[in-house]
C-alpha cells in the first residue's frame, strides 16, 4: 500500500483489541507504509522490514503518552491487554572486565525487555547472565546503564529504546512472563517517544539476538 502520514492517536482514541496472532498479522499486512517518521523510528521500521517484513505494526501516539494510564495506552493501540505493554532497558555489568580490544563487549551490556506491569528481579537476572557468560558472582553486578551509554549502544533516547534497529547487537533478554502472553505479542518503544512498535514474540526470538529468561 502507498505511504501514509499516521495521525497521532490521543488518549480518547479507541481501537478494538486484537485477540489472535492471525488477526494481528492480517492487520500488519494491510497497514500502509508510514511516512513522516523520525530518523530513529525509520531505523526501527527499516530493520523490522528487513528481518520480519509485514509482520510488525507501528503506532503514532500523542506526546503525552507516558502520562496516560496503562489502560489508555492499550486501548489507543488496540493492545490485547496492559500486560502486553513492555519496555526495553539497557543493563550494564559494572564489574565485568572490559576487553579493551573490542569496541563493545557483548558479555557486559544487555537489552532487557520487561512488562510495564512487571519488574526486573536483579539477582535472578544476574544468575541468568552468569550462566551465559561463566562470570563469577564477584564479577557480576548489573545496573541500568547510564543514559549516555544506552544512547551509544542503541541509538535511541529514553522512552524510545527499541530492541529493533539498535546500533549494536547486544544480547536481548525477554522476561519469561512475556512468553506466556496470549496472543504472543509485545508493544514497545520505536525509536521516538511518539512512536511504538508491536511485534510477535516469536519473530523477535527468531530474527534478533534474543532469548527468554526468568527474571521477574
Amino acid at each position: 500500500m502507498p505511504g501514509a502520514e499516521f495521525t497521532q492517536r490521543g488518549p480518547d482514541y479507541t481501537s478494538a483489541p486484537v485477540t489472535t496472532l492471525d488477526e494481528f498479522t492480517a492487520l500488519a499486512h494491510t497497514d500502509p507504509t508510514p511516512v513522516g517518521m523520525s530518523d530513529g523510528t525509520l531505523t526501527v521500521y527499516n530493520d523490522a522490514q528487513k528481518r520480519l517484513k509485514g509482520q510488525c505494526r507501528f503506532f503514532h501516539v500523542d506526546s503525552d503518552y507516558y502520562n496516560w494510564a496503562y489502560e489508555q495506552r492499550a486501548r489507543v493501540m488496540g493492545c490485547p491487554s496492559t500486560f502486553h505493554l513492555c519496555k526495553t532497558l539497557i543493563f550494564d555489568n559494572t564489574k565485568y572486565r572490559q576487553d579493551e580490544s573490542q569496541p563493545i563487549d557483548h558479555n557486559r551490556y544487555w537489552a532487557i525487555i520487561v512488562q510495564y506491569e512487571g519488574a526486573v528481579n536483579v539477582p535472578k537476572l544476574e544468575k541468568a547472565v552468569r550462566e551465559r557468560t561463566g562470570a563469577s558472582r564477584k564479577a557480576t553486578h548489573l545496573r541500568i546503564a547510564a543514559a549516555e551509554k544506552s544512547l551509544e549502544l542503541t541509538g535511541f533516547t529514553n522512552n524510545a529504546v527499541s530492541p529493533v534497529g539498535m546500533k549494536s547487537d547486544i544480547p536481548i533478554l525477554i522476561s519469561s512472563a512475556i512468553a506466556e502472553l496470549d496472543p504472543p505479542l509485545i508493544y514497545l518503544g520505536a525509536g521516538h517517544v511518539d512512536w511504538k512498535i508491536a511485534i510477535p514474540v516469536k519473530g523477535l526470538l527468531e530474527h534478533w539476538n534474543a532469548s527468554i529468561v526468568d527474571f521477574q
